[in-house]
């Protein structure tokens, strides 16, 4: 009798060591995507209004400590009351900020192993991006449209966590912060035309702290 309990003791321990490793076997790989709202900070901020933020990305769990991954990101911002200030016209004003990052993430343990809490660093390549169209409403000026554009560097630190809601899928909410530094006092505008000359931008960094929500499928 005591040989039986001893023997059935063991196949629930081996049973529950392969369904613990099989379950960190299936989180190996994480494809997802996710919605943020982003909200400009600063002297960008006076400029520019919240806006939504796109990102798709891939991760590689090392262990089950660690991942890294890469994402792809597209933001698009509005303008603020900073372009209402003109009696001679209109302005139509879009920032687009598009971004390839490389992201290393720590996982830490939590109550329930179905919830991931995180905390990642990325860094990488950004593409900034200003369209500003504008519309003459009296005599003595006339239209005008320019577009600015910076190739830069930044960071993107952020704490969110994972919910795994089945077998094969994950529920993500996390908040980022975007920091996009040394940007020049002026930069190379062009006007409709495809001419050159030299903008005031009026800001000399970037900083973007979002919120954002996605799904991931596990394989």
């Amino acid at each position: 009798m005591m040989m039986k309990r001893y023997f059935f003791l063991a196949l629930v321990l081996v049973f529950s060591l392969e369904s613990y490793s099989q379950y960190y076997k299936d989180q190996t790989y994480f494809i997802g995507g996710s919605i943020g709202y982003q909200m400009p900070l600063g002297d960008f901020g006076d400029q520019a209004n919240g806006g939504p933020n796109f990102r798709i990305t891939a991760r590689k769990m090392l262990n089950k400590k660690l991942s890294v991954g890469a994402e792809l990101s597209f933001s698009m911002l509005g303008q603020d009351k900073f372009w209402d200030g003109s009696h001679l016209g209109s302005y139509d004003v879009n920032y687009n900020i598009g971004s390839a990052f490389l992201r290393a993430s720590y996982y830490f343990d939590a109550w329930d192993r179905d919830f991931r809490p995180y905390a990642s660093l990325a860094f990488g390549y950004i593409y900034y991006r200003n369209e500003i169209d504008f519309t003459a409403a009296s005599f003595g000026s006339s239209d005008d449209k320019r577009t600015i554009s910076e190739n830069k560097v930044g960071l993107a630190p952020n704490v969110g966590f994972l919910y795994h809601i089945s077998d094969a899928w994950s529920f993500d909410m996390n908040l980022l912060y975007t920091f996009i530094p040394n940007f020049p006092d002026s930069v190379t505008a062009q006007d409709e035309n495809g001419e050159d000359y030299q903008y005031y931008l009026g800001f000399d960094k970037i900083s973007l702290p979002e919120l954002s929500v996605g799904f991931y499928y596990r394989f």
